[in-house]
């Protein structure tokens, strides 16, 4: 055993353990297949931890790049806005992750949701960037990988990241997605990350706003300010551009929406105020 595999030694999880966690990993349990890996949900059991805990279960198929290497930088990923590693299983050629559960699932099922407002998808998405923001500055290099953003009880980010050597593209190509499947209000396509950039570069040209891709019930909130910063973003990061002031953009874009529905909110409340007077 190399001296990385004793350091992670407390990290490991018993196979059998992840196997009744999930029911044998049974279909019901099943929340995502990929091409790469698969995700269960279950709930681990004492003496494996210290009380029942829901979990995750990512698990990998094929050639794995330096699992223990991973499993080590994600054991340091010790952020807020990180979803928490519970431990890894890596018996009889099977290599898992085992990450804790977010009580509402990954912010891909919400997209289409009317009740997700554009204050809380902008919260959200800045909080997966200083997320990735910390990730970036405590790894050695510029990596190419995957990650997903579920979200907790209270609607905060919570980061999964994977290191994908064969991937194509960077976590920052990947948050422009991210960014454009929030405007769009569902998952964005490739022809949609095309239009999204024809359109951002005629809108700097001739002045002509996105309108016609934002979702309607999400548009009739914004504060075109804060349109404008956070579509602007999306088209950077889809270019790998200004990747170094993604979360003050995002900071901005939230705190002039925040101030936009306050002072309306405070309008209402004077306005029938003054009426019932």
């Amino acid at each position: 055993m190399s001296s990385l595999e004793e350091d992670l030694a407390p990290l490991r999880i018993p196979l059998v353990a992840v196997s009744i966690a999930t029911n044998n990993f049974a279909e019901v349990n099943l929340l995502k297949r990929g091409r790469k890996e698969d995700v269960y949900k279950g709930v681990l059991l004492w003496p494996w931890c210290e009380v029942d805990v829901e979990i995750e279960v990512i698990v990998i198929r094929g050639r794995v790049f330096k699992f223990h290497e991973e499993i080590k930088r994600l054991s340091r990923f010790n952020h807020r806005n990180a979803a928490s590693l519970i431990g890894f299983c890596d018996e009889e050629d099977e290599r898992m992750i085992v990450m804790e559960h977010a009580v509402n699932g990954s912010l891909d099922e919400h997209l289409s949701d009317p009740t997700l407002t554009w204050s809380q998808r902008l919260h959200i998405c800045f909080g997966a960037a200083l997320a990735l923001s910390y990730w970036h500055e405590n790894t050695p290099y510029f990596y190419k990988g995957r990650f997903r953003i579920l979200l907790d009880k209270d609607w905060e980010a919570k980061v999964v990241i994977r290191i994908d050597s064969e991937s194509e593209n960077s976590d920052v190509y990947r948050l422009g997605v991210v960014l454009m499947d929030v405007l769009y209000g569902r998952k964005a396509t490739i022809k949609d990350v095309f239009e999204c950039l024809d359109k951002m570069r005629r809108k700097y040209h001739d002045g002509r706003h996105l309108d016609d891709i934002v979702h309607p019930n999400l548009r009739k909130q914004m504060h075109p300010e804060s349109l404008s910063i956070f579509s602007e973003l999306a088209h950077d990061c889809l270019k790998e551009q200004g990747y170094y002031n993604i979360v003050e953009r995002l900071r901005e874009a939230f705190e002039i929406q925040w101030k936009h529905e306050n002072l309306v909110s405070t309008f209402i409340i004077l306005y029938f105020s003054f009426r019932i007077g």
